[in-house]
């Protein structure tokens, strides 16, 4: 690939124009590394946050305690890239993924999969990356937060937003105590790894939410922001099958190609694979029997907020409208402010119910634990198993029942 990748990241940060050729013998390789390299310059929840959430939040509660109209005055971080320097790099990236041909696949042994596929399969995940920096660049536009989060989480129908409706009033929350510590959660997360004999690093980091990171083959422990967070025993468990499973589909897909030396993409990032991801690790939650009311009873909440967002016409007049609503359906008003700001970050909370769903109608859920991805593309990469690639290495059964 002309430049280096070094240089590739120089130029991107210095928003100077890039000229890029990637390798006619090595072509999915390339790609592969430019979307690594690229994932940390585009990813949403990288470059898109509201600045002063904490202090909207306030004088939202205040107004709300005062039976007044609250209107927010959000202040989005800047994107903190050239725009136009990412977006043409993805352009040229997409025309030189027709560079793929039948003999790069025959070298990692494909068995069924054509060219213009797997050219298909790059070209969308730049295509999705390409809509996540036109949403953090344009994400003061209320039209253009709507359109691209849209068409990268297409919003669930109506009758499943009622459903979720009906849900809320038939489960019974709690107030849990919070007891475990991040060091008991770090043991919870490693005793899990142990469990199905995966080799996968646990850190404790100064964050707010635990999450994985596939790229470092590293899932994170939130310590909380001043080092003071602690877990309820109910969502620590929750957290460990949650967190461990987004881990399992990262390892499968880089174990998926070692043997033949196909490059580890879909364990790091494939095509709109999001609503499958969490959709996946709430099945598991479910399967595992450690799903319990008050989560289940906020993953109702954050469809209902991003639906409810949809289908608002002006998101400043009608954000009280929709917190109210949250509010009258049993959520604290702050987390009834925490999701529509969340959501006007990204409108995303409607994809874990809705992929739980998709979950429980596949029936091969081995398929989808060949790497992180969305059923469309689990489906050809399956009929690759003994050829471009291997077979989970970790399984359904493994996850899913505990009695395996």
């Amino acid at each position: 690939m002309k430049p280096k990748f070094g240089e590739l990241e120089r130029c991107l940060d210095r928003g100077e124009e890039v000229k890029i050729e990637i390798s006619s013998e090595k072509p999915m390789k390339d790609l592969s590394e430019a979307v690594k390299l690229l994932l940390d310059k585009t990813q949403w929840f990288k470059t898109i946050k509201i600045k002063n959430k904490e202090e909207e939040l306030q004088r939202f509660k205040e107004k709300h305690s005062e039976e007044e109209k609250f209107i927010p005055k959000f202040e989005f971080k800047e994107f903190p890239h050239n725009k136009e320097t990412l977006l043409d790099l993805l352009t040229q990236l997409k025309e030189e993924s027709k560079k793929i041909k039948s003999k790069n696949l025959e070298e990692y042994n494909a068995k069924n999969m054509e060219a213009e596929e797997m050219q298909e399969f790059f070209r969308d995940i730049l295509e999705e990356l390409e809509l996540y920096v036109k949403l953090a660049s344009n994400i003061r536009e209320e039209k253009s937060w709507r359109r691209y989060s849209e068409e990268i989480w297409p919003i669930i129908d109506e009758i499943t937003a009622e459903e979720s409706k009906e849900s809320l009033s038939e489960i019974v929350t709690r107030d849990l105590e919070k007891k475990v510590s991040p060091k008991e959660l770090k043991k919870m997360f490693e005793e899990e790894l142990e469990r199905i004999d995966m080799d996968y690093d646990v850190e404790m980091r100064e964050t707010g939410g635990c999450f994985n990171i596939p790229e470092e083959k590293t899932v994170v422990v939130a310590k909380g922001e001043n080092g003071n967070r602690k877990f309820s025993k109910e969502e620590a468990r929750m957290l460990t099958m949650h967190e461990i499973f987004h881990a399992i589909r990262a390892y499968n897909g880089f174990k998926a190609g070692e043997k033949t030396g196909f490059p580890d993409i879909i364990g790091l990032h494939t095509p709109f694979y999001d609503r499958s991801e969490e959709g996946g690790a709430l099945y598991r939650e479910e399967k595992t029997g450690i799903a319990y009311s008050e989560k289940e009873f906020d993953y109702h909440l954050r469809l209902i907020a991003a639906y409810k967002l949809s289908e608002t016409d002006e998101f400043q007049e009608e954000f009280h409208k929709v917190c109210k609503e949250l509010i009258d359906l049993g959520a604290t008003p702050r987390r009834s402010f925490e999701l529509v700001a969340r959501n006007r970050e990204a409108l995303r909370h409607h994809i874990y119910q809705a992929g739980r769903r998709d979950w429980r109608e596949i029936e091969n859920k081995n398929m989808m634990l060949v790497g992180k991805l969305n059923e469309k593309w689990a489906e050809r990469f399956q009929e690759e198993i003994g050829g471009m690639i291997q077979k989970p290495e970790i399984t359904a059964e493994q996850i899913f029942d505990f009695s395996y």
